[in-house]
């Protein structure tokens, strides 16, 4: 806080990074905080040397707006318009770089407008597609406006920069072709990349360099291969994912963080994604001696259902990789924060208004294991609490004992052997690992009463809730003015997430819309007309891009306005109805808006990659949006943007309101007048406000309306006196009213981060300096075309042991692939030495080849089955099969899937099929099938299947063979239709299934027959263990016992809430819960055997993880069958390798 002595007007930046005090003095790291210094004294201050600052005689205006992209006059050379992927691309060549353009598409026209361009000769178009008829070029008030007039329907659009040059480039509908990636290297990374994205890859290498080198000398680490970092493009919210298995492998989705509470305070978001993943790249690509051996045999090995003797293999190579999820987040977490100078969750407001209200609301912290078995599955912050819990043992771990000591607990040396995460806790520290957890939490439990006690010291403002219960995390709300209700959508455990109408009189509540495919933590953007009862949402918001659906909530009817248009931060102005939203693509963010009645989309503004505009709010009257935007430095501020910057002719400018303690979340009064919104000043998240009125604000400072012990979000006006918000709990957001008046003194908290930096001032040597753009790191300057057969790698070669009917083989498996798995091929082949079956064939081959994940060659041979080491039905066939598959999506929406997978095989030689069972009547035959499936399934935030939903499938079969020199066939055709929902209580899944399938009999083709029985489970098993569901199983009678040539069949299944478990384990082994299901089958066939048959069963299922990362299932079930001849039952045990 900047205070005058003149007139007392303080003013209060947030410094992007974190400042140290010793005694009386204050030290700032300047590299980032020149801007807001610069700003506070009014002069201009720069760096000459690293070590020396420099104050001018300059002075700097405190202005009103602040101009945005401002480019100068800009000479367009040429236009060169073309054809690629489906779509058309317009390319502008440039002296000078084009920073503002806007663009959109109207009824067959697509207009982009160059603020500040000129063409220079209308010679300069060139034309070469005939997918565009015609290109109209107009100057208007200094901005060129073209018009290319399409002959295709217009789907999306994108604007990218072209490296190394200043030119752009529209891509209308230009689809990227699955084989077109890039590949750029450097000293330890190689980068595969679309051609979109290429103006980000020298960026990327510079930071991930920089990265990890930091990282070599922390943990005494080098890098075993080189590091793969894949940028993607195809969700609407950015993230990073890592393993270390086969290779190490990074993925970053290069879109904007998910905004919202502080969750992740982050500066430079490439920068900061690349910094958490190295740290786990690092960490378990450590290997100990024996390790390191291993992997020079077998590679570093995937667990893999097919052969799970790869298991014992992946834990041999990369052990450290078999630890919690907390535990992996913990030491990411921990050298986020100082990596990034201090941008990170270790010095999070999230984090503390979490903890703080776990002691509020006076609940139990869990184990270690508690948190992974239980409390994580049923919260609404799901796995968000590996991150929480993580990264405060490792803070506290720092502050206790020192950061040295932690690293240490994560560093492997060559001496190690297989420690488990426990064991190397106690060598490292010499204290027992449960003993200290909770020591941590007593601890946790004084810090958060010492900051309570501080808040306290101040009085609290009265909060009265509406509702007891919580709402999970919550989408922004709107007041209705004409029903005197909120609207809101909501994502919380046991619940499909929905849009809730809340009556403020009578406090009733109801589901006006479900709200598929939730994000974490904003649920969807959503934006309410109460003058026309418009209800905007979006969907996709957790994978894919985004639509933009309107409801109108008077006749509750829905439609899809946008599809795939990649939307969010939904708001709409009540007089002029006009639709405004920030579009994620390419990296960037940019402002979109849409006129009444909404039939076009207009392109505005773009930001630059990292500065991130979001959370748009527009005032009553049109005039005005609100906004927060996040800058590169970390600094987020509320903003004022005039509309008519925007839609004019103007260059974009804008208003900084408030810097302050990451505001976030502005939203207008009824009347225009006034803006309020939440910010974590004090380090709890109070509602602020300012006055405006004729484009002015009457304050100089904001002012604050609340003083919470939780936090309070997302306030909306909704009387003279009164604002609606959320208060935050360890359950989820509750909705609230608060007064709309001044609040009293704000205490702050401490931050436990900042016992870690006066415990362990070293964490400042961690920060990774920006690489400066004449950076000379050593890359290749000319891109590569991405080579995926140049790529292909041997991932796994390993001995194995698998079975043959009776015979046992020895043999190899191997996996081949390319980092982007275009060309993905595994192999098991080997001899049987032994004489269990003089007989039998000695030579087994299993190989099969996928193209791009659609395309997939087989060829078995006397196939060797490793369950078959185990199981008396065994799948091994004696004979050879050669199959072609294709897989096409005919829908990829989710939840929405419609799936088509075809397939030609030829068998050959063949004795039996169906585990050894059914005899063939040709040894040669060819069988051809096509299956359709629809599946659109959900499930809520504590269950472990889907529980709302159908499935549909509908499958055509071909048989056919030559027998007497005459070709026979078979035809089938059957179908399924499976519905679920709940009953009684949260979880309880009631499941109904129909299906009904017919066959032209042959009886030169017995194996075209529909054959029925059984549970279908075996010994050891590698299928879904819910095998009763499948259409031809029938529990209770011999498994394939009853053939038919046409059927009809029902089931009604209820299944029963998962019990969960918190405290069965042993060692890295633990139960994580029992399932428990209970059925009835009725079918009705045209078969010898019989023709009614009934059936009622139940199924137990107890499912493991072991060493935190593996899944495995025990099953058992018994079930008794009733047909006309009599009755019959049967029951099994089976354990179930690998997830299920």
């Amino acid at each position: 806080m900047i205070i005058s002595k003149i007139n007392n007007r303080s003013r209060i930046f947030q410094l992007p990074v974190s400042v140290f005090s010793s005694g009386n003095n204050l030290y700032i790291p300047i590299e980032y905080s020149l801007e807001a210094l610069t700003a506070a004294f009014g002069k201009e201050i720069y760096l000459d040397e690293p070590l020396k600052m420099f104050i001018s005689n300059k002075d700097i205006p405190d202005a009103d707006l602040n101009t945005a992209n401002y480019s100068p006059r800009v000479d367009i050379s040429g236009i060169f318009i073309y054809e690629k992927g489906g779509g058309v691309v317009a390319r502008f060549s440039t002296e000078n770089k084009i920073n503002t353009y806007r663009s959109y598409y109207n009824k067959g026209e697509f207009k982009i407008i160059l603020n500040n361009a000129r063409l220079n000769s209308e010679s300069d178009i060139t034309l070469q597609t005939e997918l565009v008829s015609n290109v109209k070029t107009i100057v208007k008030d200094n901005n060129l406006e073209v018009t290319l007039i399409l002959n295709f329907e217009h789907y999306f659009s994108e604007v990218i920069e072209i490296p190394g040059t200043t030119d752009i480039a529209v891509r209308i509908n230009v689809q990227p072709n699955p084989s077109d990636w890039f590949k750029t290297e450097s000293e330890n990374f190689t980068i595969l990349y679309r051609e979109s994205h290429s103006s980000l890859i020298p960026y990327i290498i510079r930071s991930a360099e920089g990265s990890l080198k930091i990282l070599m000398d922390l943990f005494e680490y080098e890098p075993s291969e080189k590091i793969i970092i894949n940028t993607y493009d195809v969700s609407d919210y950015g993230f990073g994912a890592t393993t270390t298995i086969p290779q190490n492998y990074i993925r970053i989705e290069i879109e904007p963080l998910e905004p919202g509470y502080e969750n992740i305070p982050y500066n430079e978001r490439l920068q900061w994604l690349i910094n958490h993943e190295l740290v786990h790249i690092v960490v378990n690509d450590q290997a100990s001696s024996i390790e390191n051996l291993s992997r020079k045999i077998f590679q570093k090995v995937t667990p893999e259902q097919l052969q799970p003797i790869t298991v014992f293999y992946s834990v041999l190579t990369n052990y450290s990789r078999y630890t919690p999820r907390w535990h992996q987040e913990a030491i990411a977490v921990f050298l986020e924060t100082w990596m990034s100078g201090g941008f990170g969750r270790i010095l999070g407001n999230f984090d503390e208004m979490y903890f703080r209200t776990m002691i509020l609301d006076n609940k139990e912290f869990p184990s270690d294991i508690k948190l992974e078995a239980l409390t994580s599955h049923n919260s609404f912050l799901i796995e968000t609490l590996f991150y929480l819990y993580g990264a405060r043992f490792a803070a506290w771990l720092s502050i206790k004992y020192d950061a040295q000591k932690l690293i240490e607990w994560f560093r492997i040396s060559s001496n190690d052997f297989y420690h488990g995460f426990k064991n190397k806790f106690e060598i490292v520290f010499k204290k027992d690992f449960n003993d200290e957890w909770e020591n941590f939490i007593l601890n946790e439990k004084e810090f958060q009463k010492k900051n309570i006690n501080k808040l306290n010291s101040s009085e609290t403002t009265y909060v009265k809730r509406l509702k007891d219960e919580a709402f999970g995390f919550a989408t922004q709300p709107h007041f209705d003015p004409v029903s005197g209700s909120v609207l809101f959508g909501y994502h919380k455990p046991h619940h499909l997430s929905s849009i809730m109408q809340l009556d403020l009189q009578s406090l009733l509540v109801k589901d006006i819309s479900t709200l598929p495919t939730p994000s974490q933590y904003q649920v969807a953007s959503t934006a309410f007309d109460f003058d026309t009862g418009l209800c905007f949402y979006t969907t996709n918001n957790n994978q894919l891009y985004r639509d933009v659906c309107v409801l109108n909530i008077e006749i509750n009817e829905t439609k899809v306005l946008f599809k795939d248009s990649r939307i969010g931060s939904l708001t709409v102005s009540p007089v002029t109805h006009e639709l405004w939203g920030i579009k994620h693509s390419g990296g960037k963010a940019a402002i979109i808006y849409s006129p009444y009645p909404y039939n076009i989309l207009q392109q505005l503004t773009e930001f630059s990659v990292g500065d991130e505009i979001q959370q748009l709010s527009v005032a009553p009257s049109g005039k005005y949006l609100a906004a927060t935007l996040l800058t590169t430095a970390g600094q987020q501020s509320i903003i004022l943007i005039p509309v008519d910057s925007l839609l004019g002719s103007k260059t974009f400018q804008f208003k900084n309101i408030s810097s302050s303690g990451s505001p976030e979340n502005p939203s207008w009064s009824l009347d225009g007048k006034t803006l309020y919104w939440n910010a974590f000043t004090n380090g709890v998240s109070n509602i602020y406000r300012m006055n405006f009125q004729n484009g002015l604000f009457s304050e100089s400072e904001p002012i604050a309306l609340t003083h919470t012990l939780r936090g309070l979000f997302k306030p909306v006006h909704i009387d003279d006196d009164l604002l609606f918000a959320f208060e935050f709990t360890s359950e989820g957001l509750i909705p609230v009213i608060v007064q709309d008046k001044p609040a009293g003194v704000l205490p702050a908290i401490s931050y436990l981060g900042q016992e870690v930096i006066k415990k362990n001032s070293e964490v400042y040597n961690w920060y990774v300096t920006p690489a400066p753009e004449t950076s000379s790191l050593q890359f290749k300057a000319d891109e590569d075309e991405y080579n995926s057969l140049g790529n292909l790698k041997i991932q796994t070669f390993v001995p194995v042991i698998s079975g043959f009917q009776k015979q046992k083989m020895l043999g190899i498996y191997t996996h081949i692939s390319d980092p982007l798995l275009i060309h993905d091929i595994t192999i098991e082949a080997g001899y049987s030495p032994f004489n269990e079956n003089p007989a039998g064939p000695k030579w087994h081959f299993k190989g099969k080849y996928e193209y791009k994940k659609q395309w997939e060659l087989g060829i078995d041979h006397n196939a060797p089955d490793f369950y078959d080491l185990f199981n008396e039905r065994k799948r091994g066939l004696i004979g050879s099969k050669f199959r072609l598959g294709y897989t096409h999506y005919w829908i990829y929406d989710n939840p929405l899937k419609v799936k088509q997978q075809t397939e030609i095989a030829y068998y050959t030689n063949l004795i039996f099929i169906n585990d050894n069972l059914v005899k063939v009547s040709e040894p040669d035959f060819v069988v051809a099938q096509t299956n359709f499936s629809s599946k659109d399934l959900r499930r809520t935030i504590g269950s472990s299947d889907f529980e709302f939903g159908n499935d549909i499938g509908l499958t055509l079969m071909f048989f056919g063979t030559e027998a007497d020199n005459k070709f026979e066939y078979v035809g089938q055709i059957y179908g399924e239709w499976g519905h679920f929902t709940t009953f009684l209580y949260n979880h309880n899944v009631f499941h109904f299934k129909l299906a009904a399938g017919y066959l032209n009999n042959n009886e030169k083709l017995f194996q075209g027959r529909f054959f029925f029985g059984g549970f279908g489970n075996r010994a050891l098993e590698n299928v879904d263990v819910k095998q009763y569901r499948n259409t031809f199983r029938f529990p209770g009678i011999p498994i394939y016992a009853l053939d038919a040539d046409r059927f009809a069949k029902i089931m009604i299944e209820n299944n029963l809430p998962p019990l969960r478990f918190s405290n069965i384990s042993l060692g890295n082994h633990f139960l994580s819960h029992i399932d428990f299901s209970i059925y009835t089958q009725a079918l009705y066939t045209k078969s010898p055997l019989g023709e009614k048959w009934v059936d009622a069963g139940a199924q137990i299922n107890l499912i493991f993880k072991h060493w935190f990362n593996l899944e495995s299932t025990l099953s058992a079930g018994i079930a008794n069958a009733w047909f006309e001849g009599g009755e019959d039952w049967e029951w099994f045990v089976s354990f179930k390798l690998l997830k299920n």
